[in-house]
C-alpha cells in the first residue's frame, strides 16, 4: 500500500467547496434603517434594526418577498435602549398569513404577574405584525413553506400591547 498523492487542483477544489459551504452558513446581514422590501436572494440573512444598527428613521415596514419554500429570515434588535419607533412586518397578502406566535416580555416595572404573554395570529388571514417600541432581546424568525410564513420569537417592550397581528388594509 502506498500513500495517495493529492494534487494541487484537488486541494484547490476542496478549499473552494469549504468557502462555498461557509458562505451559505453565514450569508450576511442587512441593517434596517427605513422601510424595505426584502428579496428572495436575501434569504438567510440577519436583519439588524435598532439604534446600534443605524436606527430606524421613523416607524418602518419590512415587506417579505413573495412566498417561496425555504425562505428564512431572522430579525434582531440591537440597541442600548428601547426604540422610539415601531416595526411592521408584512407578507403583502392575506393569503400568505403568519402561523406560530410571538412572546411579549413587558419590561415595564408595573408588570403585575411577571409572566410573558404569548400572542398568536388568527391562523387564517393575519399577514401583518407590528412590534411597538422594541427593546434589547427582541428577535423574530420567519420561515416560509411556499404559502405561509412561520413566525417565532420574542418582543421586549414596555408597551402593554407590544405585538399586534392584523390583516392587510
Amino acid at each position: 500500500m502506498g500513500t495517495k498523492r493529492v494534487g494541487h487542483s484537488r486541494i484547490q477544489k476542496l478549499i473552494n467547496d469549504n468557502k462555498k459551504e461557509l458562505y451559505h452558513r453565514h450569508p450576511g446581514y442587512i441593517k434596517l434603517t427605513a422601510s424595505k422590501e426584502l428579496a428572495a436572494s436575501d434569504s438567510g440573512k440577519h436583519i439588524l434594526f435598532g439604534p446600534l444598527a443605524g436606527g430606524l428613521a421613523g416607524d418602518a415596514t419590512l415587506t417579505l418577498p413573495s412566498a417561496a419554500d425555504g425562505l428564512h429570515f431572522r430579525l434582531e434588535y440591537v440597541g442600548g435602549a428601547a426604540d422610539a419607533h415601531d416595526l411592521e412586518i408584512t407578507t403583502g397578502s392575506n393569503t400568505n398569513f403568519f402561523i406560530g406566535g410571538l412572546v411579549h416580555f413587558d419590561t415595564d416595572t408595573d408588570d403585575t404577574n411577571g409572566i410573558p404573554d404569548v400572542l398568536h395570529p388568527n391562523l387564517s388571514s393575519n399577514s401583518k405584525v407590528t412590534m411597538l417600541t422594541p427593546d434589547s432581546g427582541t428577535y423574530v424568525e420567519l420561515t416560509c413553506d411556499g404559502t405561509n410564513w412561520f413566525i417565532n420569537g420574542q418582543v421586549m417592550s414596555a408597551t402593554n400591547t407590544a405585538i399586534v397581528f392584523a390583516d392587510q388594509s
